[in-house]
């Protein structure tokens, strides 16, 4: 009796997980990072080509 009721929760979740909206795409071409200038922390803008190759860790703080 216990297997039939776990099975039909099963099945009702799956049904559930597959019947979710998609996710919008975005509609136009995503601009490459490489393409961006930032300020620095010393409030110089800074190429992001520089860094190509490299790892890179954007940190966006904002202030109010």
């Amino acid at each position: 009796m216990k297997l039939p009721a776990l099975l039909a929760v099963a099945a009702a979740a799956i049904v559930m997980v597959g019947c979710q909206r998609e996710v919008p795409r975005p509609s136009g071409p995503v601009p490459d990072a490489l393409n961006f200038r930032l300020k620095s922390i010393d409030g110089e803008q800074v190429d992001m080509s520089r860094y190509h190759g490299r790892v890179v860790v954007v940190v966006n703080v904002a202030n109010y």
